[in-house]
């Protein structure tokens, strides 16, 4: 079971199955402003979104960036404020896209495959998504 605490510039994650705290997020590559959620991919890589940022961060256990993906805008790949954020049983990395009011889907690698939703209360339709699961 794992756990996470999110702070203003940093997540501090807890995997209490395997004995593992690390805190990341400090200034250059790795910087968070603002983490808002975390899940673990297939091969032990910690994904988190890293909302005011505008961008998806892939760390190793020990908090160094494998790499990161996204910036702020509206187009394919893009961000406005990611809340959310899990990997599903192909690894796919999917994403609460929330001021875009969608959810957006990645390659295991932060390759742009799908998304879908717009801004409404129709089928398919979103207001501010905040998690993802």
């Amino acid at each position: 079971m794992w756990r996470a605490l999110f702070l203003a510039k940093s997540c501090r994650v807890v995997c209490d199955d395997v004995g593992l705290e690390r805190r990341f997020g400090s200034q250059g590559l790795g910087d968070l402003n603002y983490p808002s959620d975390v899940c673990m991919t297939h091969d032990n890589l910690i994904v988190v979104a890293d909302r005011d940022n505008h961008r998806i961060h892939v760390v190793r256990r020990g908090g160094a960036v494998v790499y990161f993906f996204g910036s702020r805008g509206t187009a394919h790949g893009m961000f406005n404020e990611p809340c959310g954020v899990c990997v599903n049983s192909a690894g796919h990395i999917i994403v609460a896209d929330s001021l875009n009011h969608r959810v957006q889907m990645f390659s295991s690698d932060g390759t742009f495959l799908r998304a879908f939703g717009s801004r409404g209360h129709a089928p398919g339709q979103f207001d501010q998504p905040l998690r993802v699961c």
